[in-house]
């Protein structure tokens, strides 16, 4: 059963393109081995971190939204642990709610007669205060 993940990937700053691009390459190329699909991929470019890595304050990054086996997964998260130019990555596993069709209610019948005026049901054949 093929399910969704996003993998977010920071690679170091004094990379090149051409191994940014060789990473991006690399797990692309397991997840079709895997038969996998990319779904979406969004690269980032250079950025700040958020905090100092490997006493790095940039870096590269890119997003992939995959489908794909859970084990086909966890062989992109070893590609990426292994790469020495990858400073950090995080997979996270996104569940696809099913949404149910909400039936449509059925109006209660109303009561037969004069609706009511203001609010006040209407009294027949007699005053309100009772006199008359």
């Amino acid at each position: 059963m093929q399910r969704k993940y996003e993998t977010v990937c920071i690679v170091r700053p004094d990379a090149g393109d051409e191994i940014v691009k060789g990473v991006i390459q690399k797990a692309k190329s397991v997840l079709e081995a895997g038969a996998g699909t990319l779904e979406r991929l969004d690269e980032w470019g250079r950025r700040r971190l958020a905090y100092q890595i490997a006493k790095k304050h940039e870096g590269h990054y890119f997003v992939m939204h995959y489908a794909c086996e859970p084990a086909v997964s966890k062989e992109v998260e070893r590609l990426l642990k292994l790469n020495e130019d990858v400073l950090r990555y995080q997979t996270i596993h996104i569940e696809v709610k099913k949404v149910k069709k909400k039936k449509p209610r059925k109006k209660k019948p109303q009561a037969a007669g004069p609706a009511p005026v203001g609010g006040i049901p209407r009294v027949e054949g007699g005053s309100v205060n009772g006199n008359g």
